[in-house]
C-alpha cells in the first residue's frame, strides 16, 4: 500500500534572477561612476568640452546610463526577497532612472555641446544653461527623498545593511551636487549590498504520495 511522504523541491530563493540582476548593475553603475570621477584627474591637462567629449567619458557615462536604467526597472523586484514594501523600492527606482537620464545626457547631449561650441562659450552654458539644472534639480529631490525613505525603513526594519543604509542616504545627500558620479557610486554600492543581503525564502515543501515521488518508499 503506498504512503504518502512529504519531499522538498530544490530549493529556490523568490526573486534570486532580480537579486543577481540589481546586483550586477549597482556594482557596474557604481564602476563606471567611479572611472568617470577618476577620468577627472586623468584629463585634468584637458579643457571643460575636451573632457566631455573624450571617448572615455562617453562610455563611462554611457555605461553608467545602462546600469541604472536596469537598477529602475528591477529594483522594486527586491520587494519579493525582502521585506522592504514594493513602493519604497518603487520610488528609490525613480531616482535611479533620473540617475539613467543624466549619465545618458553626459553620453550624448553634453558631448555634441562641446563639439559644437567654442570652450569658453561651452564652459558658461554648462554653468548657466536652465538644461542642466532640468538635469540636476528632479535628480536631486527625487534620489534625495526615495533612497533616504529607502535606507530608513530598511534600517529600521533590520532589512537592510547599516553600512548600506549609511551609503544610501550618502548617496541621496551627494545627488544635490549635480552631476551623477557621486550619487552613481554610492546608490550603486549601497544597492548592491542590500541585494546581496537579501535573505532566501524557504524551501517550497510539497506532499506527494509514494507512487508519484521516485524513491519513496512503499510498504
Amino acid at each position: 500500500m503506498p504512503t504518502a511522504s512529504s519531499t522538498a523541491s530544490p530549493s529556490v530563493s523568490p526573486g534570486t534572477g532580480t537579486r543577481t540582476a540589481v546586483t550586477a548593475a549597482a556594482l557596474v553603475g557604481a564602476i563606471a561612476s567611479a572611472g568617470y570621477l577618476a577620468g577627472l584627474f586623468l584629463l585634468s591637462g584637458l579643457t571643460d568640452a575636451e573632457a566631455q567629449r573624450a571617448p572615455l567619458t562617453v562610455a563611462e557615462s554611457l555605461l553608467a546610463g545602462v546600469a541604472h536604467l536596469v537598477l529602475a526597472s528591477t529594483l522594486g523586484g527586491l520587494a519579493g526577497a525582502t521585506r522592504l514594501p514594493r513602493w519604497a523600492l518603487t520610488f528609490a527606482a525613480t531616482g535611479c532612472g533620473l540617475i539613467a537620464v543624466q549619465a545618458w545626457a553626459y553620453a550624448s547631449l553634453i558631448p555634441d555641446l562641446a563639439r559644437l561650441l567654442p570652450a569658453r562659450q561651452f564652459r558658461d552654458v554648462a554653468d548657466q544653461a536652465v538644461l542642466m539644472h532640468l538635469l540636476f534639480v528632479p535628480m536631486g529631490v527625487v534620489c534625495l527623498a526615495g533612497f533616504t525613505t529607502l535606507a530608513v525603513l530598511g534600517w529600521r526594519r533590520q532589512t537592510m545593511p547599516k553600512g548600506a543604509a549609511v551609503l544610501l542616504i550618502l548617496a541621496g545627500v551627494a545627488s544635490l551636487l549635480g552631476p551623477f558620479p557621486p550619487v552613481g557610486l554610492l546608490s550603486g554600492l549601497a544597492l548592491a549590498w542590500l541585494a546581496r543581503s537579501a535573505r532566501p525564502g524557504p524551501a517550497t515543501v510539497r506532499s506527494c504520495s509514494a507512487a508519484s515521488c521516485p524513491g519513496s518508499a512503499t510498504s
